[in-house]
């Protein structure tokens, strides 16, 4: 998340961009790809939008653990020499 000023926020969660505003020290707008979707608690958002990116960024590093293990499993597969001798 990046602050820009004093009072906004903005993210990039799931490739949408989450704008904050924050009214007051307790109240803030919600933005979602520049679309108003109201008003919220300001640390509420905060830390939902913070969970939200450490999600995503977990589940960036598991789909790129999986798809190294994929690589790495096809290309064993792929040298691999099938015998016609049957045990």
């Amino acid at each position: 998340m990046i602050k820009l000023g004093h009072s906004t926020f903005v993210s990039y969660i799931t490739g949408k961009r989450v704008k904050i505003v924050a009214l007051d020290e307790r109240t803030s707008k919600l933005y979602i790809n520049d679309e108003y979707k109201g008003r919220c608690d300001l640390d509420f958002i905060l830390n939902k939008v913070r969970e939200l990116e450490v999600q995503e960024e977990s589940s960036k590093w598991l789909f790129n653990d999986e798809r190294k293990l994929y690589n790495e499993l096809s290309e064993i597969i792929k040298n691999q020499i099938i015998s016609s001798n049957t045990e």
